[in-house]
């Protein structure tokens, strides 16, 4: 056999992002190779000069693998469809591993996590790895090492727990399952930065009795283009009004202006009307990468629109998903029904303390305000600022809170493997940092983002299949494996520990 491991080094498409990420890759790179050396191995890099920035480069790249493994080595976000399109043109059998950076400075976890919701969707095998100090091998030179021998690593995860269903729980996922049938989902815009997270017509329908029904981004902004500058100026003055703090500045380069929050008011009001006409009960818009390359972000609108308080509000949430996750929007639509209405969180998993077993769920800014302390009469300990501008060009404001609700949650997933639907959901109690502990965990992590902190209940991150768990306050595991159960797909629970567990000490 041979004893060549080819390396595969993908990131983003554009190329700020890359010109600041590419010179850490290639540090990470170098204590890689060392390694993989010492294991015995010689490593053939594939694009040692640029990372792969688009799927046809990706596929043209892997055409030069020769290797006995194959390593697709993500240092920062990485477009999924630049792995899983071309590691599809790969040998079946030619074992494969997936590497993240898992530094908090670049979100490395995220894009891998991403990926391999692509890689299990269409039954390529992988394993995966996550390395944060490149600079210690003894961290994770045992887990290549086997990979390198074997073909394969898995982590040691210990038993999962038993997840109890109550006949309550039962009652609940019924009353969901057939208030399901028949409601409409609106997807505005492709898949997002060519992740593998869209569900088929075919599966909303056979599945789940839900029709869905898809829009352009044109649309969209046509429609917002006609609301009226006093309307937008009214909803601003709500927001400002209940609480919200919003840092307005003069340069949009650098900073949130108010025209940019008045634009994201009138997608906020457009996204209502698509709603109304067209009889929409949940939605999910793309934002990056289009829009955002042309228009403020949307993830202000996104957030209002998921909170209770709101402009021009019925008192009642409207679950919007941003980057067009389909995935995403129906998990927080079935967490919506499961939890009595309250908002449902969208989540990028970001970053973890393994020893702590903390975990930073941080997204680029559509969390609802009702996170901050579980008020609906006020959006107090919510704000808004400019997007990152290495990603978002043309700025918007974020909807963003540090969530300071104790006590139990629940995440959850509707993800493929095998080209099969499947639902997975575990808990973990949130961590209620003070003002200056979150500032020193978010200096290297996105401060200007919503971020919540959560102790899990299991290490998922070797189990999961998306880089966005959904989450709802409250312990809902039951009634989601009674869901699962009553819609006929399978289940799966990463626990190996309960919230009673992680609020005695107990960690992971």
């Amino acid at each position: 056999m041979s004893s060549t491991v080819d390396i595969y080094l993908p990131l983003d498409s554009r190329d700020a992002p890359n010109a600041e990420i590419w010179p850490v890759a290639t540090r990470q790179l170098e204590a890689l190779v060392k390694v993989i050396r010492k294991c015995g191995w010689e490593p053939n890099i594939l694009n040692s000069d640029k990372p792969v920035a688009s799927v046809a480069e990706g596929i043209r790249v892997v055409k030069r693998a020769k290797g006995a493994r194959f390593i697709d080595f993500m240092a920062g976000w990485s477009y999924p469809d630049f792995s899983v399109s071309p590691m599809w043109q790969l040998p079946p059998d030619v074992p494969k591993l997936m590497l993240g950076s898992s530094i908090p400075d670049f979100p490395g976890n995220v894009g891998l996590l991403a990926s391999v919701a692509g890689t299990a969707h269409v039954g390529i095998k992988t394993s995966r790895l996550f390395v944060e100090e490149f600079d210690k091998p003894e961290t994770y030179a045992d887990a290549l090492a086997a990979f390198l021998r074997t073909g394969a690593y898995t982590y040691p995860s210990p038993k999962p727990i038993d997840v109890a269903v109550a006949a309550a729980d039962v009652a609940k996922a019924k009353e969901a399952a057939a208030a399901l049938k028949g409601m409409i989902y609106g997807a505005v815009g492709p898949r997002s930065m060519q992740m593998w997270n869209k569900i088929s017509e075919a599966d909303f329908l056979a599945t789940f009795g839900i029709a869905r029904e898809g829009f352009d981004g044109l649309r969209l902004l046509k429609m917002a283009e006609e609301v009226p500058d006093a309307k937008a100026e009214d909803a601003l003055r709500f927001l400002l009004d209940r609480g919200m703090r919003i840092e307005f500045g003069t340069d949009p380069t650098k900073h949130l202006t108010r025209d940019m929050v008045l634009f994201q008011m009138k997608v906020y009001f457009a996204l209502l009307e698509l709603k109304n006409r067209f009889g929409l009960d949940f939605l999910g818009v793309q934002d990056q990468l289009d829009w955002i390359e042309h228009y403020p972000a949307t993830d202000l609108a996104l957030g209002l629109l998921n909170n209770r308080l709101r402009p021009a509000s019925d008192g009642q949430t409207v679950v919007a998903a941003t980057e067009a996750d389909d995935g995403a929007a129906l998990t927080m639509q079935v967490l919506k029904l499961l939890n009595g209405g309250e908002p449902a969180g969208f989540n990028d998993f970001r970053y973890w303390d393994g020893k702590e077993g903390l975990y930073w769920f941080v997204n680029s800014g559509a969390l609802a305000p009702f996170f901050a302390h579980g008020r609906h009469d006020t959006l107090e300990g919510s704000w808004s600022e400019r997007q990152t501008p290495m990603y978002f060009k043309h700025g918007g404001g974020t909807s963003s809170v540090v969530v300071r609700v104790p006590g139990p949650v629940t995440w959850a997933r509707f993800s493929y493997r095998d080209h099969r639907l499947y639902l997975a959901a575990g808990r973990g109690i949130t961590d209620v940092p003070t003002d200056a502990v979150w500032r020193e965990r978010s200096r290297r992590c996105n401060g200007e983002w919503p971020h919540w902190y959560i102790r899990l209940c299991g290490r998922v991150e070797w189990h999961l299949n998306s880089n966005h768990p959904m989450t709802a306050v409250g312990d809902h595991l039951g009634k989601l494996k009674a869901f699962a159960a009553e819609i006929g797909i399978p289940f799966e629970c990463y626990d190996s520990l309960t919230p009673a567990d992680i609020e005695n000490g107990r960690r992971i």
